[in-house]
């Protein structure tokens, strides 16, 4: 999934920078008068459409970020990382508002400005190499997600790359898995373990992981809870996602599935009566040393947050990897937004472009850096 709001890579900068309330809001109106640095406006901007996108303000939080992208742009020779990272936020929140035109366009000119500006060697721009195929994964393409991973991965070996290479392998791996393709991803994954690379300590966590995620597929839960136990967190930021049900589709999601699968008329076309609100909630749970999560509750939401049932008996299935903790330390608590939209288009009968057809889910980590590490409750 694209990280929303990630300014680590821009450089360090004063702590008064990202605040809230009263101050967040002098900072963001001196940036609208063009009186901030790139790096400044990147930072109280994004800040300002998070504290809007939080609030289920989606569509002010684009406007937020078209209008410091407009500010900024013109900087992109002199301050690449600002203007990625103003591009990267858009077209994350343009993601969940379901406008996938902006989103696409979005993460290309967050790449081609990176590639323009900076050494190819940059770690911002071997990040950056990867957003390409997150699209088109955001996108629901695999064929096209696939082909962008082989691109990096084959560009990575002709380079002498092996980690980025083996990064891009373990992506397809993923891929194969989740599209059923269990050969293929044991394939592919031997071919991973057998570069040397592979051995890497900095490495070995992020194989584990796949390897865990490949025995989830397989049903094999003595081999889970094994590795799930076992498993190592060198350079890892938390609990990896292992193993999580399915979404459960809307009716009329499934219909238009059924339909497309089966090359039939489909039976709910968007029409220009269609009125597509956003449905938000935000779902708080903790993940405990054994990898299970407990006690997963909406924090707040859209009303009404009824539809959100499934989401809590999904977060409830997920396994993660485990790690080591005190007795008195409950674990990792972590709070997700699920969006439920559906997408811009023009409906039938309709001059005018925006949200209709079969709501889609998209799911965004909202937890601070600080905040999912070791969170207590009180």
């Amino acid at each position: 999934m694209i990280a929303l709001f990630l300014l680590v890579s821009l450089q360090s900068a004063s702590p008064d920078i990202i605040v809230s309330g009263t101050r967040l809001s002098e900072a963001y109106a001196a940036c609208v008068k063009q009186t901030c640095t790139p790096l400044r406006d990147a930072q109280v901007s994004i800040a300002f459409a998070e504290r809007q996108f939080r609030d289920g303000a989606y569509i002010k939080a684009r406007r937020t970020l078209e209008a410091a992208i407009s500010r900024n742009k013109r900087h992109a020779a002199t301050d690449p990382k600002p203007v990625s990272a103003l591009y990267e936020a858009y077209a994350t929140v343009s993601l969940h508002d379901g406008d996938m035109d902006a989103f696409k366009r979005a993460v290309g000119q967050r790449v081609q400005t990176l590639r323009d500006n900076l050494p190819g060697d940059d770690p911002a721009v071997v990040d950056a190499m990867f957003a390409i195929g997150d699209m088109w994964l955001g996108k629901h393409d695999a064929d096209n997600a696939e082909i962008s991973y082989k691109t990096v991965e084959r560009h990575a070996l002709a380079e002498g790359n092996a980690s980025l290479a083996l990064q891009a392998t373990l992506r397809r791996v993923g891929l194969a898995n989740a599209r059923g393709d269990t050969a293929g991803a044991a394939r592919l994954m031997a071919e991973a373990e057998a570069r040397p690379i592979a051995n890497d300590p900095k490495l070995r966590t992020a194989l584990q992981v796949v390897r865990l995620r490949l025995a989830a597929g397989r049903k094999d839960n003595a081999q889970i809870d094994k590795m799930v136990r076992t498993i190592g967190h060198e350079g890892a930021s938390g609990p990896a996602l292992i193993w999580a049900p399915p979404y459960k589709l809307t009716e009329i999601a499934a219909a238009q599935k059924a339909a497309a699968k089966f090359d039939t008329f489909n039976p709910f076309p968007a029409r220009s009566t269609d009125v597509d609100p956003i449905e938000w909630v935000d779902i708080g749970f903790w993940i405990a040393p054994d990898g299970k999560t407990n006690e997963p509750e909406i924090l707040r939401g859209s009303p009404p947050t009824g539809w959100a049932g499934s989401l809590l008996k999904q977060v409830s299935e997920r396994r993660y990897t485990g790690f080591s903790t005190s007795n008195a330390d409950r674990g990792v608590y972590r709070v997700e937004r699920f969006t439920l939209r559906g997408t811009y288009d023009v409906p039938l009968g309709s001059l005018i472009r925006r949200r209709s057809g079969a709501p889609r889910l998209e799911v965004l980590d909202l937890t601070q850096p600080d905040m999912a590490a070791s969170a207590k409750r009180s």
